[in-house]
């Protein structure tokens, strides 16, 4: 069995104890490339379970699949999870650094690693000024708690807390006008990294390019505002606003980009 089907395997078992044992399962953290191949199965079980892709705050690109039975009757997940903590199996090890070091998300991941933490125990980090918040599952929080005390040439200092404690608001991010022919992805590409179209084509058949964490292989599939685009390797960016045409039929647009 290859990589993409050792997941699959998985992902259906637990998917398939969900519905034998009515209870909510889940997986372990997965890219979005896991993420998409995992979809393939959705309709599995379907009668019973409902599936529902998380990773403890809205634009998380790193996630679990989380396997509900249908009489849970749940609708937006995080709502749900909000109500009922003790069904969430993600939580923050919220990190605080000392004053003196710059540390980056290589700094921290690396330092996980070391520890011999598997990357799928753990989703997205977010590194701000003052340190930063790990997306885990809650089974390894408190080993990382306790052993995680130095990244780089950082001190760390650790504590435990929900993933509602998580301020989105501490992301960096820039808005900036662009002037396309269309809405199709791969001008947006384009636009968005300084890539040339055919670059931006190339990567797109490639499968590095997901619009709304689903990966997309068509360079032609047309955006609409709101829209979140992950070019793997190169960062991300949101079609913020859609603003309209000019008098020569080019569109003006407004992406949000994560820096």
């Amino acid at each position: 069995m290859n990589e993409k089907d050792i997941l699959l395997s998985h992902a259906l078992d637990v998917k398939e104890k969900c519905a034998d044992n009515s209870v909510i399962t889940s997986t372990n953290f997965m890219s979005l490339e896991e993420i998409s191949t995992v979809k393939t199965a959705e309709r599995q079980f379907s009668e019973y379970v409902t599936t529902f892709y998380y990773g403890g705050y809205e634009d998380a690109e790193r996630r679990i699949a989380l396997f509900v039975p249908k009489f849970y009757d749940v609708g937006d997940i995080e709502d749900y999870l909000k109500e009922n903590e003790d069904e969430n199996p993600l939580c923050i090890l919220r990190l605080k650094k000392d004053k003196f070091t710059t540390l980056s998300h290589r700094d921290y991941l690396g330092s996980v690693m070391g520890l011999g933490i598997k990357r799928e125990m753990t989703g997205d980090i977010k590194v701000s000024d003052e340190g930063a918040d790990i997306f885990c599952l809650k089974s390894i929080a408190s080993f990382l708690c306790e052993n995680l005390k130095k990244a780089g040439r950082g001190s760390l200092e650790g504590e435990i807390q929900s993933v509602q404690k998580y301020n989105a608001g501490t992301e960096k991010t820039e808005i900036k006008f662009y002037s396309v022919a269309s809405l199709r992805l791969d001008n947006i590409i384009s636009a968005a990294f300084n890539l040339s179209r055919g670059t931006a084509a190339e990567a797109i058949s490639k499968g590095i390019v997901y619009v709304n964490s689903s990966q997309c292989l068509k360079n032609d599939f047309t955006l609409k505002q709101g829209d979140k685009i992950v070019f793997r390797g190169k960062g991300k960016v949101v079609l913020y606003e859609v603003i309209g045409e000019n008098k020569k039929g080019r569109v003006h647009i407004n992406l949000k980009r994560y820096i």
